[in-house]
């Protein structure tokens, strides 16, 4: 299977990023906005569980830059990433849809929704195409901008919350300690920095290989994340932006 990465923007996003197959699982935009209002029989939980959809929650509205990857992480992808989510879709349309909005007008923000090309800045989502089958998702988080709270559970905790098995610690304090010889990072030192943006989240694809264990869920149905701390202090993943 040819590889694929490309990097985009997504503008507009309510505490929210979900990938799916285009076709929804057979489900019309609306149907599938009214099932996560809890305007349905079927319940998003159910749609999850399914491999129609991959919901998971952010603890604020602001836009993300993702990276969308067709094949294996970089070193530094593999590295660097304080939240994570693994689960499944089934693709049988061969297009994949990022998107963070699901409101009660969604029917029209979808049909909107373009495929998405690199460096491409999109309002509410975009799709990309990938040969048709059943995928193995996974979504990781990285800071500056780990809108999951994984990065802020390592270095504010009294705002996120603690996590157990993560020690809080200071940014400047766990750079110096984990990379001595090394300048931080602008973003690290609340300077001003006129460079690109970073990657916020990469959502990687890989050929579904067998059955996987049930996933962890919140009440609304979202995927739970997995947070972790590092042993090296991340240094933030430039997109290409």
């Amino acid at each position: 299977m040819a590889g694929k990465r490309l990097d985009f923007c997504i503008e507009e996003a309510g505490c929210l990023i979900w990938v799916a197959p285009r076709s929804l699982g057979g489900l019309s935009a609306d149907d599938l906005a009214q099932v996560w209002m809890g305007q349905q029989e079927v319940a998003t939980q159910e749609l999850v569980q399914r491999g129609v959809m991959m919901p998971m929650a952010l603890y604020q509205d602001d836009g993300y830059v993702v990276r969308f990857i067709l094949g294996d992480l970089a070193e530094q992808e593999a590295a660097e990433w304080t939240s994570r989510v693994i689960w499944k879709l089934d693709i049988p349309c061969g297009e994949v849809l990022v998107s963070g909005v699901l409101t009660p007008d969604f029917q029209e923000k979808f049909a909107t929704m373009a495929a998405a090309e690199a460096n491409g800045s999109y309002w509410v989502g975009a799709y990309i195409t990938v040969p048709p089958g059943a995928y193995q998702v996974e979504v990781y988080g990285y800071p500056p901008g780990d809108l999951s709270s994984g990065w802020g559970k390592i270095t504010a905790p009294r705002v996120f919350g603690s996590h157990p098995g993560i020690q809080p610690e200071k940014p400047l304090e766990y750079w110096r300690r984990t990379r001595p010889d090394e300048t931080p990072p602008i973003w690290m030192t609340d300077e001003f920095e006129e460079e690109g943006p970073y990657i916020d989240f990469v959502i990687r694809l890989s050929p579904l290989a067998g059955d996987m264990a049930e996933p962890a869920l919140e009440e609304d149905g979202c995927l739970q994340w997995e947070f972790r701390k590092p042993a090296i202090c991340p240094a933030g993943i430039r997109s290409t932006l």
